[in-house]
């Protein structure tokens, strides 16, 4: 609550001051709106500190100085900057790496979530289980037999084969060992990755292209753009962060978006031409483009006479179409 306090000192009241000097000066119309709104505000003002206005201190931490640590955000491969804020060896805050040049000053949604990991209020911090659709804490051996004992009768009714182990892009080199030796144990070998599953599809396309099957670019080189394609992607919500990079590209080149997709994404809004296309006609839109570019000499005839194999089939294809 703010008080009224006085020193005992008489002061000449400033509401009267105010209002005369608007009073007594002879003003259009426009300085009399301008000069109502300078006594009106000075009258809120007045009003809301009880006459008396004092300078401001600033509040010191009660428990300890804040340290600021540059560090990397763990969610994925990207390896964004996190400037952790700790005190007294906890961490309390974060805030992104102006000078990154991943993240460029920003985060995707997981990486301003990095901390509630480790220190959030809601982080799952000891087994639960879900009973008449309520959540209730039991004990870790509770837990463990309950979960090895349904894991054992699958395995005795149905056999090994029957369970499909799934590892983590987050596991390091150890956990991925242990992982793989723990279900050769179980005694299946239906273990697998998430990154081939992520990465199949790139294997077969960009390292039969390329002769690498996985990131041939750094994010900065989209800065260099002078055109941007997507199609089949919506990085600003499956990646946020190499959408900055887009970003910037069309601000610092100029350089037109195009995005394809059958629905008008997040992406799709920062377009400079969105093609809406049926869902299932990615690739008769692909060859379409391609037989306007042959049909026009758009090509550049020297990249693919130096680097790219079988293009002469593709038009032949093209060219029937």
């Amino acid at each position: 609550m703010l008080r009224k306090k006085t020193n005992g000192v008489a002061r000449r009241s400033q509401r009267t001051s105010i209002l005369s000097d608007v009073a007594n000066a002879s003003v259009d119309r426009r300085a009399f709106l301008r000069g109502s709104g300078l006594a009106i505000g000075g009258l809120a003002a007045i009003a809301a500190t009880g006459g008396t206005v004092t300078q401001a201190s600033a509040q010191t931490a009660v428990n300890g100085a804040v340290e600021t640590i540059k560090s990397v955000c763990t969610h994925c491969s990207v390896g964004c900057t996190v400037i952790a804020e700790v005190q007294n060896g906890v961490w309390t805050g974060q805030e992104p790496g102006w000078d990154s040049p991943f993240n460029l000053g920003a985060h995707c949604s997981k990486g301003a979530a990095v901390r509630e990991h480790a220190h959030g209020e809601r982080r799952l911090k000891y087994p639960m289980k879900k009973e008449g659709g309520e959540w209730k804490r039991i004990s870790w051996e509770q837990a463990i037999n309950e979960i090895g004992d349904g894991m054992m009768q699958i395995r005795d009714e149905s056999g090994p084969d029957s369970v499909y182990w799934l590892g983590s892009a987050k596991h390091n080199n150890e956990q991925a060992f242990l992982f793989r030796k723990f279900a050769a144990y179980w005694g299946t070998n239906n273990v697998d990755h998430q990154a081939r599953i992520c990465h199949s599809t790139t294997v077969a396309g960009v390292a039969n292209t390329w002769g690498y099957g996985a990131m041939t670019n750094s994010y900065n080189d989209i800065h260099n753009s002078k055109a941007i394609f997507i199609i089949g992607g919506n990085p600003a919500e499956a990646h946020p962060v190499s959408l900055l990079h887009v970003l910037k590209a069309k601000e610092q080149n100029n350089a037109p978006l195009i995005v394809c997709d059958p629905r008008f994404t997040r992406t799709a809004a920062h377009a400079d031409e969105f093609v809406r296309f049926r869902p299932g006609t990615d690739v008769a839109l692909v060859w379409g483009i391609l037989w306007h570019i042959f049909e026009n000499g758009w090509e550049d005839k020297e990249f693919i006479r130096n680097g790219v194999l079988g293009m002469d089939l593709i038009k032949d294809v093209v060219d029937m179409l």
